[in-house]
């Protein structure tokens, strides 16, 4: 372990609060919750305070683990989101017994810890780290929690006090919205959404999946996703009924009409996830719910993997994987084998091989 630095509190118990920058995407802001919930068991008298995104808020919504949550607007111009965000913490008069936790790498949140004011703590890699007064290397072989957890060794706890943690969100009672999720029933969540177009399982093969799932006793489809998802979960839905019109009861069509704060109750309520690798993955981690995570132009060695106890991954091995770090817009090659090529009934079988895991029938 290599930490550079002027300047390090080697002694976490001196430590009174500690601010964590985090304003990537919603996944990256869920993973950043299993170093929380580390630094919380490790150290319980240090408070915990964020910055995030508008949207990360929304995420982290009543967390019991941070005492204080500040909003981040970037669409809100260049120097004015960062000036309220240091009066918001500047408010809260934290004594000098502080330090900032950046695991976002952008020069933007270098800009706005440093106007923060406390000593900034992040990796080596993270654009702008010669502003930091202490930095650690970011591992590129770990996953995504337990490259954000590296910033704890900052503050001097150690990686096998805190390497292998899961995000941590609160539960919350089931939303009216989601009232047909009876009991008893054996709720399996469908997100067939991503930003990113080469990380998208043809619909047409979710639509197959789906079919078969509703053909299962005792079972039924939750199609989850953002607005943005809709019209794909609207014609999974659609090409369902069409051939099954008795599964009416058996499907619930929640893309687009849940907010963030609703997938706290719904995901504890699921039986199992499909989902691309997107943020669905690292909530279902959340939760622990069993996880079927499809792959295509990405990896799951490049760090976001699920971490729920019964997890699998489909996937087919190309030499051509991963070809970019988020997917890009198209196949660069023209064929996209890693998607087209995955079988509908290999991931029915995983499906059925966590199920079995689960003793669910």
């Amino acid at each position: 372990m290599s930490i550079t630095s002027k300047y390090i509190r080697n002694d976490g118990a001196a430590i009174s609060d500690v601010i964590w920058v985090q304003t990537s995407f919603i996944g990256d802001i869920v993973l950043t919750t299993a170093a929380i919930k580390s630094l919380h068991d490790l150290l319980p008298g240090v408070r915990q305070h964020m910055v995030t995104t508008p949207t990360g808020a929304k995420v982290l919504e009543h967390h019991p683990l941070l005492a204080s949550i500040h909003v981040f607007s970037k669409r809100d111009g260049q120097l004015s989101p960062m000036i309220r965000v240091r009066q918001s913490i500047k408010n809260l008069r934290l004594p000098h017994s502080t330090v900032i936790l950046q695991p976002h790498k952008s020069l933007r949140s270098t800009l706005l810890s440093k106007l923060i004011g406390f000593p900034l703590h992040t990796y080596e890699e993270t654009v702008g780290s010669w502003m930091a007064k202490c930095r650690v290397p970011r591992v590129a072989v770990f996953h995504e929690c337990d490259r954000i957890a590296l910033l704890l060794e900052t503050i001097g706890l150690r990686r096998d006090q805190f390497l292998g943690g899961k995000p941590f969100l609160p539960k919350a009672k089931l939303p009216p919205i989601a009232d047909a999720m009876t009991a008893g029933v054996n709720w399996i969540a469908v997100a067939p959404g991503s930003v990113w177009a080469t990380k998208r399982w043809p619909m047409t093969k979710f639509v197959s999946l789906t079919q078969m799932l509703l053909d299962k006793p005792n079972t039924g489809i939750v199609l989850l996703g953002g607005s943005d998802d809709r019209p794909a979960a609207d014609f999974i839905e659609e090409a369902c009924l069409r051939t099954r019109p008795e599964a009416k009861e058996k499907i619930l069509n929640l893309a687009g009409k849940t907010s963030l704060a609703d997938l706290h109750g719904i995901y504890p309520r699921l039986a199992q996830l499909i989902s691309n690798d997107s943020s669905p993955i690292h909530y279902a981690s959340a939760f622990n719910v069993p996880t079927v995570a499809i792959f295509g132009s990405t990896v799951p060695a490049m760090g976001f993997a699920p971490l729920a106890t019964m997890s699998s991954i489909a996937e087919i091995k190309l030499d051509c994987r991963p070809c970019s770090d988020h997917g890009p817009k198209s196949c660069p090659l023209g064929h996209f084998k890693c998607m087209n090529d995955l079988d509908v009934h290999h991931v029915r079988d995983l499906v059925e091989k966590n199920f079995k895991s689960k003793n669910l029938d």
